[in-house]
């Protein structure tokens, strides 16, 4: 049975809210990214919103999506649509790993069908989606594009099923957790972790916070936390939908070695973000590698089975992971006069550079 598209425009965030409250009853979304949770805290950081979508199928909305219009060529005037972003970089900010359209994974092919046709219809060019996971690409939607292009990026995550997680480890990883640890303790104090209670979550967020600009400010893509947008997501997130959320201190002794901002989903903990105290004169001293191993088995002894550490290419990931996994970054290109120009231009472009 076909899936039928609606675009729908919203005048406020509580009409939003409604909506999504409703929708998410129907749906079964298996990550933080996708959850009601994520979008709503989202949609209330925007100044104005996207395009949305809704998939129906019986006249009954079975998921939706976000889409942001931008102009690829001015002439000709050619657009692309982009899925889940509102097409502001500040907006975008939060948003990182798992996209996909927001249903079920059973009426996803037939959702993202119907979202090529209306692309088509709508003239765009090419529909991209960032950091994908676990979209299959059938013959069904060959069909229905010009052209596909998929660019990998690996994600990381570790088991934590195991009750001696160092086993797992390369013997380098373990030597240098384990000087580390030592370090630490004979210098400071024992190693322990503090999970923020309901009153400190937001004392927590903004020593973050401070780690973090300390570290990423000065970056090309900068720190979230000297953006309002990133602020307003996590502050309403935090109040809101606090039983997803887990921010940690870990200290050795009275010293401080960091905190990190996790997304409890499931049986898996997403590490989102952290700071960390770098200022430690002994360059044994690894007071990240400490970090994430003390927490790891803070998590296994709560019962979590993963620790993910989300995508990017990362020296202590890959320490640490005991699976990669991978996210595309997709451009399909639709199956119009506009799709084939936009992909010879693409291809041109390759030869030429």
């Amino acid at each position: 049975m076909a899936v039928f598209l609606e675009r729908k425009i919203f005048a406020s965030f509580e009409e939003v809210k409604i909506f999504l409250r409703e929708v998410h009853e129907h749906i079964d979304t298996p990550t933080p990214f996708t959850s009601l949770a994520w979008q709503e805290s989202w949609v209330y950081s925007l100044k104005l919103f996207p395009s949305l979508y809704i998939f129906k199928l019986e006249n009954q909305p079975i998921g939706y999506c976000w889409i942001a219009s931008k102009k690829t060529l001015l002439f000709p005037p050619i657009h692309s649509w982009y899925l889940n972003q509102s097409g502001i970089i500040s907006e975008d900010q939060v948003w990182i790993e798992y996209n996909t359209l927001i249903c079920s994974k059973k009426h996803e092919q037939a959702c993202l069908i119907s979202l090529l046709e209306e692309a088509k219809k709508s003239h765009a060019c090419k529909l991209y989606i960032s950091m994908s996971h676990d979209i299959s690409i059938s013959k069904e939607i060959i069909e229905n594009t010009f052209d596909i292009k998929a660019e990998t990026i690996n994600g990381y995550r570790t088991s934590m099923l195991t009750p001696d997680l160092e086993k797992q480890l390369s013997k380098n990883t373990r030597s240098q957790i384990r000087r580390s640890t030592r370090l630490l303790e004979d210098q400071y104090g024992s190693i322990s972790v503090n999970e923020a209670s309901e009153a400190q979550r937001h004392i927590f967020l903004d020593n973050l916070g401070a780690l973090h600009k300390e570290k990423w400010s000065d970056s090309t893509e900068g720190s979230g936390f000297d953006n309002p947008s990133f602020l307003a997501h996590h502050r309403y997130f935090l109040e809101n939908f606090s039983e997803y959320v887990s921010i940690a201190e870990v200290k050795a002794g009275a010293t401080l070695l960091g905190y990190t901002y996790n997304l409890a989903f499931g049986d898996t903990v997403y590490f989102y973000c952290s700071g960390i105290n770098y200022q430690f004169a002994n360059n044994k001293i690894k007071p990240g590698y400490t970090l994430h191993f003390t927490l790891m088995e803070y998590y296994r002894k709560k019962g979590f089975h993963w620790y993910d550490f989300l995508g990017g290419e990362s020296r202590y990931k890959k320490s640490f992971c005991t699976e990669a996994y991978e996210f595309k970054n997709l451009t399909l290109y639709t199956k119009s006069i506009e799709g084939g120009l936009a992909s010879f231009l693409k291809h041109l472009k390759q030869k030429l550079s």
